[in-house]
């Protein structure tokens, strides 16, 4: 007797030959190994730009710090030189004043000084 085969058997696969077959299996293996490769590579980039990125707001923050130190020390620079002008004006005041009540007591006793001759400036 001859074996029964029929033509839709031999054609047929089982359920094992797909996972055995040397041109589906390399493809379907590339196809793993590069989906998961890819992914391993996207949350190793996802994890250092995260990393990344908080290190910049750190940074980011401690620029900022320092610029509102930076306005601080400056906003108390220019009060105490507007300070000092307004003292330095008041001096003159008090300078001009008394140079003033001088040159009134020098003409009320007749003490005429002659100013001093300047030189010529080249």
């Amino acid at each position: 007797m001859t074996p029964k085969t029929s033509s839709s058997s031999d054609s047929s696969t089982t359920p094992d030959s797909g996972a055995t077959d040397s041109l589906w299996q390399p493809s379907w293996l590339h196809w793993l190994v590069s989906a998961l490769s890819g992914t391993v590579e996207i949350e190793k980039q996802t994890a250092w730009l995260k990393k990344h990125n908080e290190e910049l707001r750190k940074i980011n923050e401690e620029l900022r710090k320092q610029r509102e130190l930076r306005k601080i020390e400056l906003r108390k620079s220019n009060e105490a030189y507007e300070r000092k002008t307004e003292e330095i004006r008041k001096q003159n005041e008090r300078l001009a004043e008394l140079e003033s009540k001088i040159d009134g007591s020098f003409y009320k006793y007749g003490i005429y000084s002659t100013p001093a001759k300047k030189p010529d400036q080249p």
